[in-house]
């Protein structure tokens, strides 16, 4: 009784809407005999995890990282070499291209902390763009314009590819809920409110705010690797402005600042995603209008729309009983 208590007490303060769709995705996969479909839903629960580890920083803090590709894409030239060069499985290689990218969130979170505004946006932007120079220059090691192909799978079935990466996007959701909802995550939303306030109060916002930018850049390497494990190679597309745009644009969709927001608005725009594939040199220009068109029309996202959060309902399945 008291394991049936704790669990309907946890249900009733998460946010069911996130569990009800990775566990229908999870269904989905299990039940589903279209390859296609299944890929498209593998590719929708990593960039999931893009959007989530994005929104765990620039959600609660408001400090806007536009060059999560530095992340991403790390992440997934560092465990492409490790796996082609010194012959590391993914296994093992994930969690070192994911360790390697909490530490370069570690330094970039600590380069930026009297940064503000535009120019922590621009600072942020700016590192992803010297590595994607730095793609090019070391060809010998990265490939240069075509990138390092070859790379392991993370299964030899398409099937067991989506149960992993469902699993792994499942416990990274659960992670940064935890996380959101624990004095750190209480935190980072009165760093948000005002920063000088909450550094008065005796707080140390410096050290907050880096173990954020640490885990929002370990789950991003973590899912920037997985990534170059499902698609078997890493190109410096992986380190483009598109990345960083499309995972803003994910985060947006479904309302920053909540986790289970980003989750949702990374499988929505996911199906819409693979339809642009036709018009591949057009998308990143589709994706700047949609956010431009967000931002006047929904700045908060669907889930923190006027009627959601007016209806009991809606609000339980998006917030939880305890609000964010």
């Amino acid at each position: 009784m008291k394991a049936k208590s704790w669990f309907l007490s946890w249900f009733r303060n998460e946010a069911p809407a996130g569990l009800i769709v990775l566990a229908a995705g999870f269904i989905f996969g299990v039940l589903s005999d279209q390859i296609f479909y299944i890929e498209i839903m593998t590719l929708a629960a990593i960039y999931a995890v893009f959007a989530m580890s994005w929104d765990i920083l620039t959600g609660y803090t408001h400090d806007v990282n536009f060059g999560f590709a530095f992340f991403v894409g790390g992440a997934g030239y560092i465990s492409g070499i490790a796996n082609l060069r010194l012959g590391l499985s993914p296994a093992l290689t994930i969690p070192l291209g994911a360790l390697t990218a909490g530490i370069a969130g570690i330094i970039v979170g600590y380069l930026t902390l009297r940064l503000k505004g535009p120019y922590f946006a621009m600072v942020t932007l700016a590192f992803a763009s010297i590595l994607f120079k730095l793609a090019f220059l070391l060809y010998s090691y990265t490939g240069g314009e075509e990138g390092i192909s070859g790379l392991t799978g993370l299964t030899s079935d398409p099937r067991h590819d989506f149960l992993v990466v469902w699993v792994i996007t499942t416990a990274v959701y659960l992670l940064l809920r935890a996380y959101a909802k624990s004095k750190h995550g209480s935190i980072l939303k009165a760093i948000r409110a005002d920063e000088d306030a909450t550094q008065s109060s005796g707080i140390n916002t410096a050290y907050y705010k880096i173990e954020a930018f640490a885990l929002s850049g370990f789950l991003g390497g973590i899912g920037g690797a997985v990534f170059a494990h499902s698609q078997m190679q890493v190109g410096p597309t992986m380190l483009s402005g598109h990345i960083s745009i499309l995972v803003v644009l994910l985060a947006m969709i479904g309302g920053m600042g909540t986790i289970v927001g980003p989750l949702i608005g990374a499988i929505a725009l996911s199906l819409v995603n693979d339809y642009l594939r036709v018009i591949e040199q057009y998308r990143i220009v589709i994706y700047s209008g949609l956010l431009i068109l967000l931002i006047y029309l929904a700045p908060e996202g669907l889930v923190n729309l006027r009627f959601v959060k007016r209806s009991k309902m809606l609000s339980f399945l998006f917030h939880g009983q305890e609000k964010m």
